[in-house]
């Protein structure tokens, strides 16, 4: 399934479809499997333990709710991350009036073409190998503002060469620093043996909710239905936090780069 995800992201947005489709197969494997032994036991034979079906509902939601806590957590890592990107890159773009005429238009450059390929990473990733290539070359790009950045700051007009030590040459230090822990941040994700053991619990659950509905002669399937899609949705809610380039609205994710964008474009 790993292997899958990664060779095509875009079935990424049909694992909550599988979830709960895998639920409501299960739930009525359970509903028919206690039917069959009411017919072979009789009502008095066959006894639903509600102490072991409990138990094993709050294994479900407590793993369900610490997957859940662990993708908010990263989340917030990542936006976080990237509205320090922008911030910095924007310090940085804010700073180059303290280089030579013809190094600001380099470097301006520079930042130009890392803002667009982070813009582009992302957006137009099909694979987790695209992903990689995309670090790889915003690592090379992040690697040219810093050489460039420091020789003109060497080349600086002796006005304002103690500035660019002072202002520009920290503020490249920390953008080098900061995207790199954003791209560490995006390749953070749950262990695959942790969503294999929750679709594990749910599958479990959902046979547990169909017996228990046969042998109990209570098959109020309404609120069956409403389990399923309420898993199903906090499934799509999980993985939009773990994969919010993919599955969440492109503009919000990145709102603070399209913002920066926008305002290095009205300057030119």
């Amino acid at each position: 399934m790993n292997s899958l995800f990664e060779s095509n992201l875009s079935v990424i947005a049909y694992v909550p479809y599988f979830f709960a489709g895998s639920i409501f197969i299960f739930a009525t494997i359970g509903w028919y499997f206690g039917r069959y032994r009411l017919k072979l036991h009789g009502g008095s034979g066959v006894a639903v333990r509600d102490s072991l079906a409990a138990a094993i509902f709050g294994l479900s939601a407590l793993v369900l709710g610490f997957t859940f806590s662990s993708a908010a957590n990263r989340y917030s890592m990542r936006v976080d991350s990237i509205r320090a990107q922008a911030q910095i890159l924007g310090d940085v773009y804010s700073s180059l009036k303290y280089l030579a005429p013809s190094d600001q238009i380099e470097l301006k450059k520079s930042l130009n073409d890392l803002l667009n390929l982070r813009l582009t990473v992302y957006r137009d990733a099909n694979s987790r190998l695209d992903i990689d290539r995309g670090a790889g070359k915003m690592s090379a790009a992040i690697r040219k503002v810093y050489e460039q950045a420091t020789q003109a700051i060497s080349n600086a007009p002796a006005s304002s060469r103690a500035l660019a030590n002072e202002i520009l040459l920290p503020q490249v230090r920390s953008l080098s620093t900061v995207f790199a822990e954003g791209l560490i941040n995006t390749k953070s994700h749950p262990p695959s043996l942790l969503m294999r053991f929750l679709y594990a619990l749910l599958c479990v659950g959902a046979f547990l909710i169909g017996y228990t509905m046969a042998v109990k002669n209570e098959s109020d399937w309404l609120l069956a239905s409403l389990y399923i899609i309420l898993v199903g949705f906090s499934l799509y809610v999980i993985l939009s936090l773990e994969v919010p380039n993919i599955l969440m609205p492109y503009e919000e994710i990145n709102r603070e780069f399209l913002m920066l964008k926008e305002s290095v474009d009205s300057v030119r």
